[in-house]
């Protein structure tokens, strides 16, 4: 197997390299900018397996894989998916596996090929059931309709409305960065850290420069 996962890895390599997206990088003026939702409707399609030459069929099933080959493919095929701007984006902290199989179950999908916004590798199928997906128990549609179902009709005030929005982050941050959430801590949500004058912390962007003057760049 490893023999396949190194000639897997190549193959992989060059499609990356070999980005073929002529509308997305085709030289343009900024006044053909458009919404996304309307480039959504109007820019090319392409299904993964043509436009990048790797078929479905090829990526073994996980329990074929050890934990460092699968770990290799996985990385390999999220920096493919992102030299192609079909990124695959997930909000809260998955399993490899359970992201290699979302992949693998998912590749052979139409992917709009953009020009002005973010492309995002399709983790659903239309119509398909929260938590049945892909990601199963890890279903970020899911996780989001859980969060929210006890908000939608509340008529909070500023304050609970703040404290609401920095308990949903927090969930958040602690769901993506495990352990290491409080280093990406929301002081402007938190009132703890507002300023003498109630301010939200601005994270230490308003403090006054060591440089008295405007002209610094001039020195």
């Amino acid at each position: 197997m490893e023999r396949y996962v190194e000639q897997l890895l190549g193959d992989i390599a060059c499609a990356t390299e070999d980005v073929d997206v002529p509308y997305a990088f085709q030289e343009c003026s900024i006044h053909d900018w458009i919404p996304d939702e309307e480039e959504n409707r109007s820019a090319p399609r392409r299904m993964l397996e043509e436009w990048r030459r790797i078929r479905q069929a090829r990526l073994p099933p996980d329990d074929r894989l050890t934990d460092e080959q699968l770990h290799r493919i996985l990385d390999a095929l999220k920096s493919m998916l992102d030299a192609y701007n079909w990124s695959f984006v997930l909000q809260i902290q998955v399993p490899e596996r359970v992201q290699y199989q979302a992949i693998r179950d998912n590749f052979n999908q139409e992917a709009v090929v953009k020009q002005w916004h973010m492309g995002f590798f399709k983790l659903c199928r239309p119509g398909t059931p929260h938590g049945k997906c892909a990601l199963r128990k890890f279903c970020q549609c899911k996780f989001y309709a859980e969060l929210f179902a006890n908000f939608e009709d509340d008529d909070l005030t500023p304050e609970e409305e703040r404290a609401r929005a920095l308990e949903i982050e927090v969930d958040h941050l602690q769901k993506k960065y495990g352990r290491d959430w409080k280093k990406y801590y929301p002081y402007h949500l938190d009132p703890e850290y507002d300023d003498e004058n109630g301010n939200p912390s601005d994270y230490g962007v308003g403090k006054e420069s060591d440089v008295d003057d405007d002209d610094w760049w001039k020195h």
